[in-house]
């Protein structure tokens, strides 16, 4: 299938044909109006800039082959140079549209961020704190300090482990409402935090491009939500989930913009992530499933308890209902908020102190999950940054209905995704962390530290725990990437490649494959791709090749009766050059080309 021109050059001609555009117009840093500009001729400017993708994103949904072209076909109207969020607003959505309850337009649309543009932002784009958000909502409250430690007190983990746990062996999620009905700490936190989503999270509609004009364009505290979706709590007459929301998006491309901090004021605790109790220690002194309070026993006696965590509400970017996606030389980071600034609440003792267990205000970089498919994230800068790139946010393939008919799936059929030429730099994990999709990463450049063995000793903000997650029906192909990860203390250990590749662990457990093939009455998958695949070869790490079939081995040693064990993933199933065409770069020569050209302003 052949692969579609490119001049990674041509956008700066592009650009070069913006900037004569404004100035002409009498344009400059300070002259800022409240409505987007509109080039009075986009022709020179219209192809070029959104021709270049490669991979997943070239695929049609018939198997063919797409032009990602996003915006290029816009006219005039539809042109514009945004330098602030109303700008950038009626880009998207048109004029005088209210995004938290519009629809974006889907009308071709090229559109230049100029200079730094803040979402956290009121009208007058004036920055906004807590109090602003939480003015809107039910509360007493009018300070977010004096809210937070109260909340922080209430949900003391050790406090709240002492109830009966569920069915799931795991604590009561925190309630939303009181018995008198009014709101809980918890359902006040989730209204302020929807109050910020109202400014902070805009939805990019289909044939759109948003591309940085020249090398400093910046988008903070922003998060572009790629389609969109939700699930109601109705099902219809055949038991499917009815969705409430089912806002598609088609051929879209995000280029040279550095996205910096998109932080969520009012992260979470939930008691369940990652929660375990060993079943086994029910009965053994006063550890218990039920709580008595009386007698003392219950959860809160098990010296097995671990787990909780806090959870944060935006990426970067976040595609839930996208096709023919290009997200190509961007930079993804904390910017000047990072992780070790809220580190695990003090006054909660252990097991419930942990490092996993920090005050998480940033979510993922680029997350792809729920319906979208066919994407290409390539030449991208990721850095000092923890939950990196999930593709597949569910454990479980469900299909979805409009109330007569399904409409929608999450599962094997989606979430194809195509990651090339990246530079990873201190970010944690997920790397990417994968389910269900067809995925190909190829020539990315890794580079970590991990956390000294010796808790007292100073470590990396973003210590590195691993690269690759293998999850849930994940076809996983690895080709000539390149891993420099250094030791936390000199005298520490380096742990072996299976440890610091895929974590020496698979996240695919036999119930939820299960599951898959039997998704809904009459629509099962087939047994073939509820199956967990994974290939590496050509990994070069800290400087020696990994055996290729080594990697594979290791993940198979994982599987056990409740958990999958990875196949081969080759041309039995699927490999990338089945789908598309593409030319792996010889990996010692991966790294220097990836950290000359990865990142916004190197186009």
């Amino acid at each position: 299938m052949p692969t579609l021109p490119f001049t990674r050059r041509a956008s700066w001609a592009v650009a070069a044909a913006v900037a004569t555009f404004v100035a002409a117009c009498g344009g400059s840093d300070n002259d800022v109006s409240s409505t987007p500009s509109a080039s009075a001729s986009p022709s020179p400017m219209a192809v070029p800039l959104s021709l270049g993708a490669d991979g997943w994103a070239t695929v049609a949904e018939d198997g063919g082959v797409f032009a990602v072209t996003g915006g290029a076909a816009a006219d005039a109207a539809h042109t514009f140079i945004v330098t602030n969020r109303a700008e950038l607003v009626a880009a998207l959505y048109g004029p005088g549209a209210e995004p938290s309850t519009a629809t974006p337009d889907n009308t071709p649309k090229l559109i230049y961020v100029k200079g730094a543009i803040d979402l956290n932002v009121g009208d007058s784009n004036q920055p906004l704190a807590e109090a602003d958000f939480m003015n809107s909502c039910e509360t007493a409250y009018t300070s977010y300090a004096t809210f937070i430690a109260d909340y922080k007190l209430a949900y003391d983990p050790n406090l709240w482990v002492r109830q009966s746990l569920d069915t799931d062996n795991k604590p009561p999620a925190l309630p939303m409402t009181a018995a008198d009905g009014s709101l809980t700490l918890e359902g006040q936190r989730r209204c302020f935090q929807r109050a910020q989503a109202k400014r902070t999270v805009l939805v990019v509609g289909s044939n759109t491009s948003v591309l940085g004009l020249g090398p400093d364009a910046r988008l903070l505290h922003a998060s572009l939500r790629l389609g969109d979706a939700a699930a109601s709590s109705n099902k219809d007459a055949a038991g499917y989930t009815i969705l409430s929301k089912n806002v598609k998006a088609n051929n879209i491309v995000i280029r040279n913009i550095a996205f910096e901090d998109a932080y969520d004021m009012f992260p979470s605790w939930d008691p369940k992530d990652s929660f375990s109790i060993t079943p086994a220690e029910f009965g053994t002194g006063k550890c218990a499933k039920a709580y008595d309070a009386a007698a003392d026993t219950g959860p809160h006696q098990c010296a097995s308890r671990k787990g909780g965590r806090w959870n944060s509400e935006y990426d970067m970017i976040s595609m839930l209902n996208a096709t023919n996606v290009w997200i190509d030389h961007n930079t993804f980071s904390d910017g000047s908020r990072p992780d070790d600034l809220d580190p695990p609440v003090p006054t909660w003792a252990a097991p419930f102190n942990e490092h996993e267990q920090k005050v998480q205000h940033h979510d993922g970089a680029v997350d792809i999950t729920m319906f979208t498919d066919r994407v290409t994230v390539s030449y991208n800068h990721f850095k000092d940054h923890d939950k990196t790139n999930l593709l597949g946010g569910s454990d479980t393939a469900t299909r979805y209905s409009d109330g007569t008919s399904v409409v929608a799936s999450t599962g094997p059929d989606k979430l194809s995704v195509t990651m090339h030429h990246n530079f990873f730099e201190n970010t944690v994990q997920r790397q990417p962390r994968v389910r269900f999709g067809k995925v190909h990463v190829y020539n990315n450049a890794y580079s970590g530290r991990l956390a000294p063995k010796d808790e007292a000793k100073t470590g990396p903000a973003y210590p590195w725990q691993a690269a690759w997650g293998i999850g849930t029906a994940s076809k996983y192909y690895l080709e000539n990437n390149v891993l420099d990860v250094t030791v936390g203390d000199p005298a520490d250990a380096m742990p072996d490649a299976a440890k610091l590749t895929f974590g020496n662990a698979v996240s695919s457990s036999t119930g939820n494959r299960d599951k898959c093939t039997a998704a809904a009455p009459g629509a099962a998958y087939p047994a073939a791709d509820c199956d967990t695949y994974f290939f590496e070869t050509g990994t070069l790490l800290n400087g020696t090749l990994v055996a290729e079939g080594s990697l594979l081995a290791a993940a198979q040693l994982k599987g056990t009766g409740s958990n999958v064990r990875p196949k081969l993933l080759d041309a039995s199933y699927w490999v990338p050059n089945s789908s598309y065409t593409y030319q792996a770069q010889p990996v010692d020569t991966v790294k220097a080309d990836v950290l000359a050209k990865a990142g916004a302003g190197k186009l």
